[in-house]
């Protein structure tokens, strides 16, 4: 969370205030209309959602992937066709592995590999998903939640502190309603 948190008020901090305006907009709305914050409330939150993916999708925790096939298998692409073999080392970048086209988010959201599984895929002892995938998803919106429940826009100035990202709010605009 120490790497996982700042990168994403970076991100956000990035993007134009007008979304971050959207963003604060969608939150108060469906927190005043769902009365709290709740699980509940959270999943109505689409862009909220999409914008917490998006960011995993561009800045995944761990951007690369090391794995040792348990069966032989072909991967295609639009020009090429490889064949892999069983035990051999595989390494994945996954930025280029998730990149999801803007449209059927929804419906690709089973090609998404940023938790060493398939995003619709629990983590089991069977396969190597990450156990703590949900939690990072749903910490990730309710940081943003809390952020935008009391902030309009806000800027940051981003760097690195012994390896790891570092932010720290340059301009805050406050809500002008709280719910």
């Amino acid at each position: 969370m120490k790497v996982l948190f700042p990168r994403l008020i970076k991100w956000v901090a990035l993007v134009e205030q007008k979304l971050q305006k959207r963003l604060a907009d969608e939150i108060r709305t469906v927190i005043k209309a769902k009365g709290g914050v709740t699980l509940f409330a959270l999943n109505k939150m689409v862009l909220t959602k999409l914008v917490v993916y998006e960011y995993l999708r561009i800045n995944p925790p761990v951007p690369f992937q090391y794995s040792e096939p348990k069966v032989d298998f072909v991967v295609q692409s639009h020009d090429a066709t490889f064949e892999i073999k069983k035990g051999k080392m595989l390494f994945g970048f996954n930025r280029l592995q998730i990149k999801i086209p803007r449209e059927d988010r929804d419906k690709l959201l089973k090609y998404v590999h940023w938790s060493n599984e398939r995003e619709t895929e629990d983590s089991t002892t069977e396969n190597k998903a990450c156990a703590r995938k949900d939690s990072v998803v749903l910490l990730c919106r309710v940081l943003l939640v809390d952020l935008f429940l009391h902030f309009e826009t806000f800027e940051v100035e981003a760097g690195t502190i012994m390896f790891a990202p570092s932010v720290m709010f340059k301009t805050l605009a406050k809500a002008s309603s709280i719910t």
